[in-house]
Parts: structure tokens; C-alpha cells; sequence
């Protein structure tokens, strides 16, 4: 019996033991949260790779005394030592300052190996990624999105923000016939170059940066990006092209990081507007900035500007309101110069005769003037249908900061009326003019008459 109750004493023994073996290992780890930047692409992927640095041990009863230790197998480098790290005989690692300042985060990422590497989270969009159980220690955390990294101990669980900051950038039309306020729309005649600017704002952590600008086929950019303040080069900037974009201005890191952050980058670029009939669907150019490692697919929102050009379009009928073919008609603007389009290029000539003419059709339809900007114009009739008389000349306003097809896609509808006819020779139109003229005769003998009666009394 006493040899039973031995052996069930020494089970139950043993299996405290184990159950506060698994107590003191759960207690000796703890997680990291790691939360990206605000304004990060709902797409974005950001990887968050974790170092441990040193092993800790926390005390049982108050989680927040922590002792450092170097992990198994580890010195200190003297660089670490250098910047204010040291070590007992012990293996107890101490640090000489309040806070960790440049030159003890540079010296803490040149001792951290891949060996050191415990895990890599991985977080999409601005939801915050959570580490699972890791040792206690002290950790350094890098991040895709920039160079600004994170070191903190996990005896707490700590959630800590990617400190990193999201780029911004804003495009305005510059220069075009006519520019709304906010540089985001513009009337312009086709054949015109459209001046553009972009504003980059430099975010904390700035890494990576690629300017990106997409011209819809209407726009043919000039071959003219530059970025205004520096020299261009490789010690700053340059310019290539990348998949669909248009064009590409790639940033050198070690320009980037003599910047400030909130600091504005301005490029710089025109295009020549080629299209003739786009109206209320505009040319767009739009531009993004790409940044962090090429993996993390980060961008900023997309900045656009709209180009838009108007059009006028006529319609002919006779006096019965029926098509009319063969009328010809020119505009001309208020300089009194003509339109004339070749090779969709709008350009205005001095004499009618140079100017573009559309006819009319079977139909009475007329081909639309296209590509206008804003301004006043007048519709004339260089052509007339032989029987009828000319049409009286007829102005249209295209206005500035409008950009509904009332006032884009103009219309008009134009009348010729038949031209009066006169009497053919010994018909009864010689008749009339007798009898009319006898009427007068006969009118002027009965008042002369009725005045000598009236007196003579």
C-alpha cells in the first residue's frame, strides 16, 4: 500500500512539475502588433521583419522589470559598445542613455543578422499584423514602406505604429486656354500644349521614390519632365518609363534623404493636346508616387487633371424646315481670323478663302467644328445653295469653367429661304403694272378735279 501511495505522490509530482513548466513558458513569451502607416493603399502589402537583439527575463510578478541578456553565442560589437551598449561578465546588458539616439539604432542594425531574424509579418493595407508568441527580448523591426524602424521589448505585448508617412502628390494643369482655379480642369484648343506640375510632398522615412504619369493617346507629352531646384542626373533624379506609364522619374535615396519631411518636390512637364472630338469626355493625366521596397506594391492616391476642347455643329433647312444641301459654312473668332484644321491641329487664317469649309449634306447635316477652346465665334454662310438667299451670320459663346454638353456641344439649326421670284417678260406681271399704273392715273385726275370744284365754290 505505502508503495502505492508513493508512486501516485510521485505522479502527482510529476505532473505539477509539467503543468508549471507550461505556466513559467507561457509566461515567458509575449507578441508583438505592428500597425502601417495611415494613408497606406488599401492593396499595399508591407512586410515587417523581426530581430531579436537580446534575450530578457522578466520578473514574475511585475512584467515591466526587465533584465537583458545577449542571446546564446553572441558578443558585443564595438560598435554597440561604441554607442553606449555594454556588458557584464554575466552576459547583462546595459545601455548608457535614457534614449536610444542615431548612432545606437545605426549600430543595432549592423549587429542584427538573418540568423537573428524570429519572424516576418505581413500586413495589407492599414490592418495591423500581429506577431505569434516570441521569447521575451528586445527586438528591432524594419519595415518595406521606409527606413524609419521600430525597437521595443515584447514583455508587454506592445502594439507599435509604423512610423514611416504616406508621400503626397498633386497635379495641376499649369497653362491652357483656360484653367479652372484648382488647376484640376482646362478648356484647350486641339494642337495647344497643355502645361502640367506636379507637387511630390516628402513623408518621414522617405524611401523609394517614383514619380508616375499616364496620358490618355489624346495627349503627347513633350519629352520635357524635369524637376525644378535640382540638376538632373543620377545624384538626383531620372527620367525612363516603366510598363503603361508615359513616363517615370525614379529618385536617388541618398538625394531624398537630404530633404525635410513635408518638403515639396515639384516636376515639372507639358503635352500637346491631339485629339479633336473629345469634348465632355476629357483627356486624362493622371500621376501617382510609388515608394517603399518594390514588393509592397505602396503607392499614393492617384492625382488627375482633365483636358476638355468644344465643338460646334450645324444643322441646314429651307424655309419648309426641310434638309438642305450644298450650304457651306466657315467660323471665324474675335480676332476676325478664320478656322482651319489640318492633321487635327486647329489654326486660325486671315482670309475665308484659307479657312476650313464644311457642306452640308443630303440630309442637312453639317460637319462639326471640333477641337475649340473657349471664346466667341461666328457661324457664316460662305456657300449658298443656288434659289436661296444667304443666311445672316450667327455667334456662339463657349464659356470658361463649363464643361456640360450644353455648352461643349453646341448646336444650331440654320434656315435659307427660297430668293424672291420676279414675273417672266408679257406675262401677267406686265398686266399689272398697267392696270396698277392706270389706277394711279385715274386717282391722280378724279383729286385734281374735286380740288378746282372745291375751289371755285
Amino acid at each position: 500500500m505505502k508503495q502505492i501511495k508513493k508512486m501516485i505522490a510521485l505522479v502527482i509530482a510529476m505532473v505539477m512539475v509539467l503543468a508549471m513548466g507550461v505556466t513559467v513558458f507561457a509566461a515567458e513569451t509575449g507578441t508583438i502588433t505592428v500597425t502601417p502607416p495611415t494613408g497606406v493603399d488599401a492593396a499595399a502589402s508591407n512586410s515587417y521583419k523581426v530581430y531579436k537583439v537580446f534575450d530578457a527575463t522578466v520578473d514574475a510578478t511585475d512584467n515591466t522589470k526587465v533584465s537583458y541578456k545577449l542571446c546564446s553565442g553572441d558578443t558585443l560589437s564595438a560598435d554597440m559598445i561604441a554607442a553606449g551598449f555594454s556588458v557584464d561578465s554575466a552576459g547583462n546588458v546595459s545601455y548608457s542613455k535614457d534614449e536610444l539616439d542615431a548612432t545606437a539604432i545605426a549600430a543595432i542594425a549592423a549587429y542584427v543578422t538573418e540568423s537573428d531574424l524570429v519572424a516576418t509579418l505581413t500586413a495589407t493595407g492599414t490592418t495591423a499584423v500581429t506577431s505569434s508568441a516570441l521569447g521575451y527580448g528586445y527586438y528591432y523591426i524594419t519595415t518595406s514602406t521606409g527606413t524609419v524602424v521600430t525597437i521595443d521589448s515584447n514583455n508587454n505585448n506592445p502594439t507599435v505604429d509604423d512610423k514611416n508617412t504616406v508621400p503626397g502628390v498633386d497635379k495641376k494643369i499649369t497653362g491652357a486656354s483656360s484653367v479652372d482655379e484648382d488647376g484640376k480642369k482646362a478648356l484647350a484648343q486641339v494642337g495647344t500644349t497643355v502645361n502640367y506640375s506636379a507637387e511630390i510632398t516628402i513623408g518621414k522615412g522617405a524611401k523609394d521614390y517614383i514619380f508616375h504619369d499616364t496620358m490618355e493617346t489624346g495627349l503627347t507629352y513633350n519629352n520635357d519632365a524635369a524637376v525644378t531646384g535640382v540638376e538632373a542626373g543620377a545624384t538626383t533624379y531620372t527620367v525612363g518609363k516603366e510598363g503603361d506609364d508615359t513616363f517615370t522619374i525614379t529618385f536617388n535615396n541618398d538625394y531624398i534623404k537630404t530633404l525635410a519631411v513635408g518638403s515639396k518636390i515639384t516636376v515639372t512637364y507639358s503635352a500637346k493636346v491631339n485629339d479633336d472630338a473629345i469634348t465632355t469626355d476629357p483627356l486624362n493625366n493622371t500621376c501617382y508616387v510609388s515608394y517603399g521596397d518594390a514588393n509592397s506594391n505602396n503607392k499614393t492616391p492617384t492625382s488627375e487633371a482633365d483636358v476638355y476642347e468644344a465643338k460646334f455643329t450645324v444643322t441646314k433647312k429651307d424655309g419648309k424646315g426641310e434638309p438642305l444641301e450644298g450650304a457651306g459654312f466657315v467660323i471665324k473668332n474675335s480676332e476676325n481670323k478664320y478656322y482651319k484644321i489640318e492633321g487635327k491641329v486647329v489654326s486660325w487664317v486671315n482670309s475665308i478663302d484659307d479657312a476650313t469649309e464644311y457642306k452640308s449634306n443630303a440630309s442637312g447635316e453639317v460637319q462639326s467644328f471640333t477641337g475649340l477652346a473657349n471664346g466667341t465665334y461666328t457661324l457664316v454662310e460662305k456657300t449658298v445653295p443656288t434659289g436661296y438667299n444667304k443666311a445672316a451670320d450667327s455667334t456662339f459663346t463657349i464659356a470658361k469653367h463649363d464643361y456640360t454638353a450644353d455648352n461643349l456641344e453646341q448646336k444650331a439649326t440654320v434656315t435659307n429661304n427660297a430668293g424672291a421670284e420676279l414675273p417672266s417678260t408679257g406675262g401677267i406681271g406686265t398686266t399689272i403694272f398697267y392696270i396698277v399704273g392706270a389706277i394711279l392715273v385715274l386717282g391722280a385726275g378724279i383729286l385734281l378735279v374735286t380740288r378746282r370744284r372745291m375751289s371755285a365754290n
